[in-house]
């Protein structure tokens, strides 16, 4: 196996090299979803050969039990509930909660 590189500059070219997957994966999934579960496992594997975190926007755009690039409408549905997030994959039937916190505090007048 090929070492990990120690430049500090390859871990800005692997998080410039996620986002470009991420988009290339949004514009390939009306055709081909197949490709674009191709451009998430690619991704996720230099993210973890270069051990950068995928930034949570991105994070949840794929499912993390079968890693399907996920698309509201076609592939995942939302759903809030208690305040929660729950998505759930259409792939796998799994579901992923996020929890929902207030900006302001919760205060209202």
């Amino acid at each position: 196996m090929k070492e990990r590189s120690r430049n500090p500059a390859t871990k800005k070219i692997a998080k410039e090299r996620i986002s470009e997957l991420f988009v290339q994966a949004q514009g390939a999934f009306a055709e081909h979803p197949e490709r674009s579960n191709r451009y998430v496992e690619l991704a996720r594997k230099i993210a973890m050969r270069q051990r950068v975190r995928i930034d949570r926007e991105l994070r949840r755009q794929y499912c993390h039990h079968c890693y399907a690039f996920l698309v509201p409408g076609n592939n995942m549905r939302v759903r809030v509930h208690r305040g929660n997030v729950v998505v759930t994959c259409r792939t796998c039937n799994k579901k992923t909660r996020y929890r929902v916190v207030r900006p302001d505090g919760g205060t209202e007048q």
